[in-house]
């Protein structure tokens, strides 16, 4: 990993990157779904580009279910996980047909690694009781996957990628050690001016 991080960032400083666009986006998960902001870097040559982001991604149950208090006509949540994971993943994308396809988008592979917080609350009481002493840990995970970006305008793109996700704890967290399963990313990114 230490490798990787190196090559990341010699690559920042020494490399043609002048394209920088910021994004935001949504996750929808095996385990949950979540929200994240991102940054990514494209190469000149439009082949590749390096990307980081960061994710905050509410992880649910089997059980979790929402119920109607009769007596006050409420929603609430029965059965669902105080739990949620802050990945933390530094990534490339490749783009294998750069230049030989002449639409507004572009498919590519990518791969992302790195680090994740999980923080585990207490499964009942108020919010304070939930999460006034929560139990943490960090893992390492990654994320490999296909996807497209769809040029919207001039400085926009909407990116949609699919794959596998390693979320694997090194301990247990509600009953499960291995989070990890399959995602859907759909980011909205606009170039830095």
């Amino acid at each position: 990993m230490r490798k990787f991080l190196l090559f990341f960032l010699f690559s920042l400083v020494f490399g043609q990157f002048n394209q920088i666009y910021n994004g935001f986006g949504i996750d929808l998960g095996t385990n949950g779904s979540g929200f994240f902001i991102t940054r990514h870097y494209k190469h000149n040559s439009e082949r590749f580009s390096l990307n980081s982001e960061i994710r905050f991604y509410d992880i649910k149950s089997e059980n979790e279910t929402i119920v109607i208090n009769s007596y006050t006509g409420q929603y609430r949540t029965v059965g669902g996980k105080s739990l949620f994971m802050i990945p933390l993943f530094l990534g490339a994308n490749y783009y294998h047909f750069a230049s030989k396809i002449e639409n507004n988008f572009s498919p590519f592979l990518t791969g992302r690694i790195g680090l994740f917080l999980s923080v585990d609350g207490k499964e009942r009481g108020g919010f304070k009781e939930r999460w006034g002493n929560p139990e943490t840990q960090i893992s390492p995970g990654g994320f490999i996957g296909a996807g497209i970006d769809v040029k919207m305008a001039t400085n926009t793109f909407v990116s949609i990628m699919a794959g596998l996700e390693s979320l694997k704890l090194k301990h247990q967290f509600d009953g499960m050690i291995d989070y990890s399963g399959g995602l859907i990313h759909i980011s909205f990114n606009h170039r830095k001016k």
